[in-house]
């Protein structure tokens, strides 16, 4: 039966040890210890470790603390692939708690599945560790090696860095081991995300540490994480694979999140069009939102995808009264086009005893700690109770009165507030992330077409990566606007979190493409804005405009930008740039490829200093194309030439370049 599924089980030569393995990855585990290690060849491997869960009462258990280690096989078979299946219950005697490992390898994958669950009576825990080494990862290298920070939400400005030795907490959800000359990266993350918070720790020369049951200044929470209870206790699953590329294992951490939880299908074209805030902020008004609207309509014809744009309100829009709104929506759909609008579900921007549905005031909604206090503002907001009934039918009420407005797309802002740690109306709930789930899918039913009888966009700002499935598209950078530091800013997210695109969520969102001015802030130059405007292009394809379209030389630089329609075409395509480099700290990286299946590549580069020339030589082996002479058609410049072997592009102060190659017969 193992034969038919190509796994084949290996007895060690130790007597005391279990392997199995499929060619590419290799489990041993001891019965005389619990230990596990998982090799890859000579190419890595993780030694000797275990898995460990701290208590309610502050005792900490773990796996090879036990006196028994009982190992069970049997063949798996499911949405992941066939394989086979070792579980290890760690026990002693008759004692009714134990620690239970399952660990399971897949036909052709190169990854390892490993849970860690909590059984006996009940109990409770707010950390539980499946994977915990103190001994070297081992991943062959001859340069340095790169350890991957992945901040929890996009909020505050939090950076990717590929240097996470320091980070106390580790890196969140996921984290990657890796040597950017080879690009051979160690990829570990979790995969389920109903309950926990997680965490990927890799120590510099030392070991690693995957766990859940996270909290800190990443993740915003005011305490510790929740407390989970129950006769089974389970961690998420953590993925442990192996990769030639990095970029590849990301990419297969983001499929396999999405065999756990579809992204939400979007069956339309990739959104373009306009957003109120980046020009406007809390200043905008009716003439402001029929100024962008005449512009785009008139102005801006071919800025269409799938035959529609959109014209979207940010924050403040009730500026305008409901009514206003409604004609506002009607001459939208007169002209062809399609409006949108912004909410914020889990934040309160008032005082606590201001009422509001259901007869509550919003204290009976704000989110309490486990004495009954009020959690603090964060963002200046307070949190809401995401479980609390009158939440929910705040919810209810307000995005039903949304598409009663006519609106076609939502802004959904600051939803962090939703899953940070506490007490919650609903016992049942016990921990942030599980709260989160909850409102968000209430969100997604409120809006789903079956209800609503159309389609309807659901587009998040400021929130978690995970749990992800509840909209279709997220931003994976904080508010960007114009200047060079803010494309620079939205780059290094995308250097290091393109892989969610398609995956997790249909889009991801590179912010409105603000090429003039933001409100408040002096105007950039042309350089600047053609590189906003190209960030946009490789960081998602979402080609929403956001300058004020009542200022003529607002209007003269968007025409100018928006007129390259071979970028614009490239955009509706959504094409995935993956980053080139992986060694750029907390910076971003200067140049990220696609590569078509015809061959055809296209290259984006970018120099982000002020005031220097920089001059960039890349490869066209390190691009990833094979060898041979290419047409470099620039389509900034509008010019041709051609290349073999090395790239050489010369980029002025703030400037950048978006290049086609194809590959000459």
């Amino acid at each position: 039966m193992f034969a038919l599924v190509c796994i084949a089980l290996l007895h060690s030569a130790a007597a005391d040890s279990v392997e199995i393995g499929n060619g590419r990855i290799k489990l041993s585990v001891s019965s005389a210890t619990g230990r596990f290690s998982v090799s890859w060849g000579n190419q890595a491997e993780i030694s000797r470790a275990w898995g460990e869960a701290k208590l309610s009462d502050g005792a900490e258990l773990r796996t090879d603390a036990f006196s028994s280690h009982k190992i069970s096989r049997s063949p798996v078979r499911n949405a992941f692939g066939s394989g086979e299946q070792l579980v290890v219950t760690h026990s002693d005697g008759p004692t009714p708690t134990a620690l239970r490992q399952t660990f399971s390898i897949y036909r052709g994958r190169a990854e390892l599945l490993v849970r860690l669950d909590l059984v006996g009576s009940p109990l409770g825990t707010n950390q539980i560790s499946p994977v915990v080494s103190e001994e070297p990862v081992k991943l062959k290298h001859t340069g340095p090696l790169q350890s991957l920070f992945v901040p929890y939400d996009n909020d505050n400005y939090f950076r990717y860095s590929s240097s996470a030795w320091d980070q106390k907490e580790g890196s969140f959800e996921v984290g990657s081991l890796c040597e950017d000359a080879s690009r051979r990266g160690l990829v570990v993350g979790s995969i389920d995300h109903d309950i926990w918070k997680s965490a990927v720790k890799f120590e510099r020369n030392g070991g690693i540490r995957a766990y859940a049951g996270v909290t800190g200044i990443f993740t915003h929470d005011q305490g510790p994480h929740g407390t989970v209870t129950g006769a089974e206790v389970r961690s998420p699953r953590f993925a442990l694979g192996l990769y030639p590329d990095w970029r590849a294992g990301l990419e297969r951490f983001g499929d396999l999140n999405a065999i756990v939880q579809p992204k939400l299908t979007w069956s339309g074209a990739v959104p373009f069009g306009w957003n109120s805030w980046s020009g406007y902020k809390n200043k905008v008004n009716l003439e402001a939102m029929n100024g962008a609207l005449a512009f785009v309509k008139k102005e801006l014809p071919w800025l269409r995808s799938g035959g529609v744009a959109y014209l979207n309100f940010d924050s403040f829009w009730d500026n305008l009264t409901r009514e206003q709104r409604v004609e506002y929506v009607k001459h939208v759909h007169a002209a062809g086009l399609k409006a949108g609008v912004y909410w914020t579900p889990f934040v309160n921007w008032g005082e606590p005893d201001w009422k509001t549905v259901g007869g509550y005031t919003f204290r009976d909604l704000q989110m309490k700690d486990a004495k009954g206090v009020l959690l603090p503002k964060l963002d200046g907001g307070w949190p809401l109770d995401p479980t609390h009934p009158g939440t929910l039918q705040r919810i209810d009420e307000t995005l039903k009165d949304f598409v009663d407005q006519g609106f076609d797309y939502v802004k959904l802002d600051f939803l962090t507030h939703g899953s940070l740690e506490g007490r919650h109306s609903n016992s049942s709930i016990q921990t942030g992330t599980a709260a989160y789930r909850l409102a968000m899918q209430r969100i997604v039913d409120d809006l789903s077409p079956k209800k609503i009888g159309r389609p309807f966009f659901i587009s998040l700002s400021i929130a978690p990566l995970f749990p992800h499935g509840f909209a279709h598209s997220r931003r994976i950078s904080c508010d960007i606007f114009s200047n060079i530091g803010a494309s620079e800013y939205f780059l290094n997210s995308q250097n290091y979190a393109w892989w969610e695109a398609n995956r997790l969520y249909r889009y991801s969102d590179p912010d409105s493409a603000c090429e003039y001015r933001a409100l408040g802030e002096t105007p950039t130059t042309m350089a600047e804005a053609r590189t906003r405007f190209t960030a946009s292009v490789i960081g998602g394809g979402m080609m929403i405009e956001g300058d004020a379209l009542t200022d003529p030389r607002a209007e003269a630089r968007v025409l100018d930008i928006f007129s390259n329609r071979a970028a614009l075409d490239l955009a509706r395509q959504t094409p995935q740039f993956r980053p080139v480099f992986g060694d750029t700290g907390d910076k971003a990286g200067n140049a990220f490829i696609t590569i078509r299946k015809d061959g055809t590549a296209y290259l984006a580069a970018f120099n982000f200093d002020k005031s220097t020339e920089k001059k960039l030589d890349i490869s066209i082996g390190r691009l990833g194309l094979p060898d041979g002479t290419y047409v470099a058609t620039d389509l900034w410049k509008d010019s041709q030439s051609n290349v073999s072997e090395t790239i050489h592009l010369v980029l002025a102060p703030t400037d950048c370049a978006l290049i086609q190659l194809k590959r000459q017969p």
